[in-house]
């Protein structure tokens, strides 16, 4: 079988560092607020199969505030997105959704709730617990800008023997996945806007 073997251009290696400049200046203008224009079509496509497929009855992609103090969501599916979208935002010094942030680790755990580390702020806001969560960093244009959670919710008032069948580590990579499938989709419009092609 043949491979495909693409060089490097020389005659575009010249401007290689002022398409690294504004794609820089691209992904600074990209703001919680206007990520949903980035999201139509395909990539919201992508989103809701990501989140059914890793069984989540919710789903959000976070995006850091242009201070660096919050983590907006900014588009999802399910419950928690109706309810959280333009009307909550998430302190950065709390919370896993914060450290997966911070440390560009992925995060899963069923019983999520008894998690120390776990913020309530959300639970408060939506009146329901989380049972299982799954986060993980969100890149494009080459930065950790956010993160992907999905949860699977229940009352707090629920029976102890009436769980979500919680989250598996195929869950973990399906939405690892998606946030790569998503970082291309968007990394590839931005540049196509960029450069008008």
């Amino acid at each position: 079988m043949a491979r495909l073997n693409i060089l490097p251009d020389e005659r575009l290696l010249p401007m290689r560092p002022v398409l690294q400049d504004r794609m820089r200046e691209v992904g600074e203008s990209v703001t919680p607020e206007n990520f949903a224009d980035l999201c139509e079509g395909t990539l919201t496509q992508v989103l809701e199969k990501g989140f059914r497929d890793a069984g989540a009855d919710s789903g959000l992609i976070w995006l850091l505030d242009e201070a660096h103090e919050n983590l907006v969501p900014c588009i999802g599916t399910g419950f928690a997105a109706r309810e959280l979208i333009g009307k909550f935002k998430h302190p950065l010094r709390e919370g896993i959704v914060s450290l997966v942030l911070m440390n560009e680790q992925p995060f899963i755990e069923n019983e999520v709730y008894k998690d120390p580390k776990h913020s309530k702020l959300v639970d408060e806001k939506l009146h329901q617990q989380t049972y299982a969560m799954i986060v993980v960093p969100f890149y494009f244009l080459g930065q950790c800008r956010g993160v992907i959670s999905c949860v699977q919710l229940r009352s707090p008032e629920a029976d102890e023997l009436k769980k979500p069948p919680g989250f598996r580590t195929e869950h973990l990579k399906t939405l690892q996945r998606m946030a790569t499938v998503l970082t291309d989709l968007i990394d590839y419009r931005l540049l196509r806007q960029t450069i008008q092609w």
